[in-house]
């Protein structure tokens, strides 16, 4: 009879010292091998060539994946993946050390290292572009390993995707690379202050600000999403005033007010727009507009969730409360609608502190004094509400 130890040593015994594995996007829907030359059908999916054409060849006249009639069995080169295979197959990355847990029986070395910095650290445009769409692609595991190679080299890899967010004429392209910008940012691999200095020196609220005005929803939604993770993963107070250098107000007032934009991107903005009101320079360049900010704000602020609507309270209560702008004030008060829905705020199980910035909203909008502080003689303890 063998020995414990034996039976153990033999179990760890691996078949292969190293397996690499491949991405997905890589092996041939088919072959389930990594393709030598990928083409892709009318219907988008991509195969090897050789494996497509035998099942053509053999009187198929469907999309073996989505199982789709094809209208045209032209086979179309698919350039940009077969430069990011033959880059990954070229230059593979250095192995990793022999696993020393029990359970593994194999060594795994991941190719997604080596296409980041050849693809996204090239002064070429066009290259850049097609990593942007290769990393996007990625699962979540394989993404979460792709953002810590981009981390390793922080300044490099924000530099060369603000050049797609900047210089790409495809919409969707910069669109990818907001995504990966805010991946960057909201990871906890790099330090804040070196996010910041990247931040600032690269002018990227001003970029997102451009990509919110090509109008599309998914620019809108990335922009403002890589706005909220800047803030929240950087100093706040100096990032606060790199958002109202970039001209972000403008644009959120402008989101806000637009009757057609759903409920979770005006409420992004909302979010955003309080941040804006917790910096002096934002706080007076919203004053300045203060009748269209709170017209813009109130009919919206019921139709958003609970911390969006808590976000539209703050902004209304520091009108009423910092400075001493009487304008302010009397564009709160003279707000349509909004005593109810203040009423409902204060219903709803929101914190304390915005129920108490609420009671003072609403102090405001319906105590009328003189000047001297006293109530004024039509005031009652009745509260007509409107239905909004």
């Amino acid at each position: 009879m063998a020995s414990p130890n034996s039976t153990k040593a033999r179990k760890r015994l691996p078949l292969n010292p190293l397996e690499i594995t491949s991405p997905t996007m890589f092996r041939c829907p088919i072959s389930l091998e990594v393709m030598r030359s990928p083409v892709s059908l009318c219907t988008g999916v991509t195969y090897d060539r050789s494996s497509i054409q035998q099942w053509l060849d053999t009187g198929h006249r469907t999309c073996p994946a989505t199982c789709q009639p094809l209208s045209s069995t032209d086979l179309v080169p698919n350039l940009t993946l077969r430069r990011l295979i033959h880059l990954w197959s070229g230059a593979p990355p250095a192995l990793e050390a022999a696993p020393t847990s029990e359970n593994s029986e194999i060594g795994i070395i991941s190719p997604i290292d080596t296409v980041v910095l050849h693809q996204l650290n090239e002064s070429d445009l066009a290259r850049s572009e097609s990593a942007v769409g290769y990393l996007v692609a990625l699962s979540k595991e394989e993404k979460e390993r792709a953002v810590c190679a981009l981390c390793e080299n922080l300044d490099r890899s924000m530099q060369a995707l603000l050049k797609v967010l900047k210089s790409s004429t495809n919409t969707e392209c910069r669109v990818k690379a907001a995504r990966l910008i805010e991946s960057i940012l909201a990871s906890p691999i790099s330090s804040s202050d070196s996010k910041f200095f990247i931040v600032k020196n690269v002018d990227l609220f001003t970029e997102l600000v451009l990509l919110i005005r090509e109008g599309s929803l998914s620019a809108v939604s990335a922009a403002l999403d890589c706005m909220q993770v800047t803030i929240e993963s950087t100093e706040k107070q100096k990032l606060r005033l790199e958002m109202i250098k970039g001209g972000v107000v403008p644009v959120l007032v402008t989101i806000i007010r637009a009757p057609e934009a759903p409920a979770d991107v005006v409420g992004k903005a909302i979010r955003l727009l309080e941040q804006a009101m917790r910096c002096k320079e934002g706080f007076e360049e919203i004053i300045e507009d203060v009748k269209g900010v709170v017209e813009a704000l109130v009919p919206r602020m019921m139709k958003v969730g609970r911390e969006s609507r808590e976000a539209a309270v703050g902004i209304l209560w520091v009108m009423c409360f910092k400075g001493s702008n009487n304008s302010a004030r009397d564009a709160v008060k003279a707000a349509h609608g909004l005593v109810g829905r203040l009423l409902v705020v204060m219903q709803e199980d929101c914190s304390p502190v915005v129920v108490k910035m609420a009671g003072d909203v609403l102090r405001v909008c319906t105590l009328e004094r003189d000047k001297e502080g006293r109530l004024a003689g039509n005031y009652t303890k009745t509260l007509h509400i409107m239905p909004f």
